[in-house]
């Protein structure tokens, strides 16, 4: 595939442009692992899983009662009742060995198996005990308050579909037929590398790696901390080298930004492929990628708002191509106020999303500054504006990816 540059960074690739690259490469994916329920959780499902048994596997009571034939009950009355001989008790976890025959029953439990020859439960409360007999004082239709075989599930139901984020209701259902292990894909693994003197020498916090380490991290994807890198080629070089064998994805920060004095690009391209630099996207417009043994590396802006939401559309690209989710929610708003965009560029809007009514509304934050954390620290979503707007004016419906929690009224 043919490289992309860019100089002075007044060449940019179009959006869409650069995620078809990104789709274009043969990247490493994670391979499925099996891995016990209780571990389970939250993983994504390698393969569907299909029941081969009834949930439940036998006909049971519904409620407690009297388990017996219903033509027995064809004629009861309050003032004419059913005299049947009373056999014996079923409780829950018992089997049944005594046949149930005409005129006669058995006391059973909720849950507890119906036994043969019974296809209906009288209710408790509709019936009287004497002795050896009992007196039901209602007509009992065949089925009524009885749980049959496979009502839950049947054999044939898909219990658990390829590439679904699993959760506790999938799994309390594996265990009712059986399961104890289940074919999951292996976490993603996102290295971040963080470089700059200024980090080094502490003149400021790396707060840009803090946000990409804890965005990132999730109950089927994990990152790994790459530490600290001076502006040096051959540091880089070796950080790089150490961290692509660890992990699928690396994200390299600050080492995008034109007129700085890093060699993160040299760098990278000594290790691998450089396949564009530079993007029309707001902010981050400086990404760039690589390819280094058939895996994405991302050079990004050190300024943590553009680092996020310049790497985030090809973290999520590579985690939908695997496991068919997205990693960021999306769902539709209702815009407060207009958004001016800048022709030719697809710009990543901050928003504050809130729910009224029942339908979600959208206010855009300012995001001028790329480091600036305040928007999105107040910000929860984000609103995608097409380079070929030049805004989206007030009341119209967006599509938002959501960052954070959202109050429903």
């Amino acid at each position: 595939m043919a490289k992309h540059t860019m100089k002075g960074f007044d060449s940019l690739l179009p959006y869409k442009s650069a995620l078809s690259i990104f789709k274009g490469e043969k990247w490493v994916y994670p391979n499925s692992i099996q891995l016990p329920l209780d571990s389970a959780g939250g993983k994504i499902s390698s393969g569907e899983i299909i029941s081969s048994v009834n949930i439940p596997d036998k006909n049971k009571s519904a409620m407690d009662g009297y388990a017996l034939k219903s033509t027995d009950t064809l004629n009861a009355t309050p003032a004419n009742p059913v005299k049947l001989s009373l056999k014996g008790t079923i409780a829950a976890g018992d089997t049944p060995e005594e046949i149930v025959n005409d005129g006669t029953c058995m006391e059973i439990y909720t849950g507890s198996i119906m036994p043969e020859g019974s296809d209906a439960v009288a209710r408790a409360e509709n019936c009287d005990v004497i002795g050896k007999y009992i007196y039901v004082y209602s007509s009992v239709n065949k089925g009524e308050n009885v749980a049959p075989a496979g009502e839950d599930l049947k054999i044939g139901d898909t219990i658990l579909d390829k590439n679904s984020l699993i959760h506790p209701q999938n799994l309390a259902a594996l265990k009712s037929i059986g399961i104890s292990e289940v074919n999951v894909y292996g976490n993603i693994s996102i290295g971040i590398i963080n470089t700059g003197k200024e980090l080094v020498n502490k003149q400021i916090e790396n707060s840009t790696g803090m946000l990409l380490r804890t965005f990132y991290t999730s109950s089927f994807t994990e990152t790994i901390d790459g530490g600290i890198v001076d502006d040096d080629e051959k540091s880089i070089a070796l950080a790089v080298r150490s961290m692509i064998e660890r992990c699928h994805i690396l994200i390299v920060t600050g080492g995008s930004s034109l007129g700085r004095k890093d060699m993160t690009t040299d760098a990278l391209s000594g290790e691998g492929k450089m396949l564009f630099s530079g993007v029309s996207i707001k902010p981050g417009r400086t990404i760039g990628l690589f390819n280094i043994k058939n895996k994405p590396v991302l050079s990004v802006s050190g300024l943590p708002v553009a680092a996020l939401l310049s790497s985030m559309i090809f973290v999520d690209s590579y985690i939908k191509n695997i496991y068919g989710v997205d990693y960021i929610h999306c769902a539709s708003s209702i815009l407060d106020e207009s958004i001016h965009n800048r022709a030719g560029f697809t710009t990543f809007q901050i928003a504050r999303t809130y729910a009224i009514d029942g339908e979600l509304h959208s206010i855009p934050l300012n995001t001028k500054v790329s480091g600036n954390l305040s928007a999105i620290i107040k910000g929860n979503s984000i609103i995608k504006i097409d380079e070929n707007l030049e805004g989206i004016p007030q009341g119209i419906r967006v599509n938002i990816y959501i960052i954070g929690d959202i109050k429903w009224d």
